[in-house]
């Protein structure tokens, strides 16, 4: 009974956390006139660093032609850039320029609003136990990741 009153609470707080955030992220990218699937890119370079072109199309599962519109778009919107790869040259590879790295960082910040507003609701007493327990569901998380 207990156990599944954990899931359930996990799940409640997934299914918000997510909500929110996609919302968020959601009216940040149309404010700045990008799509979601842009914003995914962008995000994805961030974490992980210039990408072949050819990665967008299998990471958002669309045609190769597709990606390729995707990334011109952000090209000329000046958030991307292209080159060649310098241990291949028939390899293009995309990388955030300043204006990306600076549209992903604000994009963070604006996710993180509703998050602040939560946490000041939290009395100091529980505090602890929130990043306790918080530090731990990460961990637990991260290690399934690396199954």
């Amino acid at each position: 009974m207990v156990e599944s009153q954990l899931k359930k609470a996990i799940l409640d707080w997934s299914s918000t956390f997510m909500q929110f955030s996609l919302n968020d992220l959601s009216r940040y990218a149309h404010l700045n006139g990008l799509s979601l699937a842009q914003m995914s890119i962008l995000m994805h370079i961030h974490y992980q660093g210039a990408c072949e072109i050819t990665r967008f199309s299998e990471m958002l599962q669309i045609s190769r032609a597709a990606s390729s519109q995707m990334i011109e778009r952000l090209v000329q919107q000046g958030v991307v850039h292209r080159f060649q790869s310098s241990q291949d040259r028939r390899v293009r590879l995309v990388d955030l320029t300043e204006s990306g790295k600076k549209v992903v960082l604000e994009s963070m910040s604006a996710r993180v609003e509703w998050i602040n507003e939560i946490v000041s609701k939290i009395s100091n007493e529980d505090h602890a136990r929130y990043v306790n327990m918080f530090v731990k569901l990460d961990e637990y998380a991260n290690q399934l990741d690396q199954k």
